[in-house]
């Protein structure tokens, strides 16, 4: 499938497992430049190969952990460094845990809402900018 993206360039975050490893390997079949973020190099570098197997360039691969402060805008510097402006964003790091019980500590729901909430937000916001393209 052709979805007019070859040349784009994109980050993706949580790109070791799952859902981001499957959309990572789906936008380099489009011949999308990609970047792949993720705290187990081996997994990331296992991605790069299969990548690069397929036919499509191999990702620049990222290891970093998203939860620490400033970590989100370390990425998109350094994804920014290698590749330029970013086009596509895929925010895909996280967890999927049971749900918290009402009566769980501050400390996890601190956790919970910095992994799937401020990491994400403050990711967006670091590369929101490069993304506008103005309207003439």
């Amino acid at each position: 499938m052709d979805l007019q993206l070859k040349g784009k360039t994109a980050l993706v975050t949580g790109a070791s497992m799952g859902i981001g490893r499957a959309i990572a390997r789906a936008l380099a079949a489009e011949g999308v430049k990609l970047a792949v973020v993720a705290r187990r190099e081996s997994l990331l570098e296992e991605l790069s190969r299969e990548i690069a197997a397929a036919g499509a360039p191999a990702p620049e691969i990222i290891v970093a952990d998203v939860m620490p402060e400033g970590a989100a805008e370390g990425i998109a510097a350094e994804t920014r460094r290698r590749l330029g402006p970013v086009e596509i964003l895929v925010n895909s790091a996280g967890g999927s845990q049971p749900a918290l019980p009402v009566d769980a500590p501050e400390s996890k729901w601190l956790e919970a809402m910095t992994l799937n909430y401020m990491r994400v937000r403050q990711l967006t916001h670091a590369l929101l900018p490069g993304m506008i393209v103005p309207v003439m």
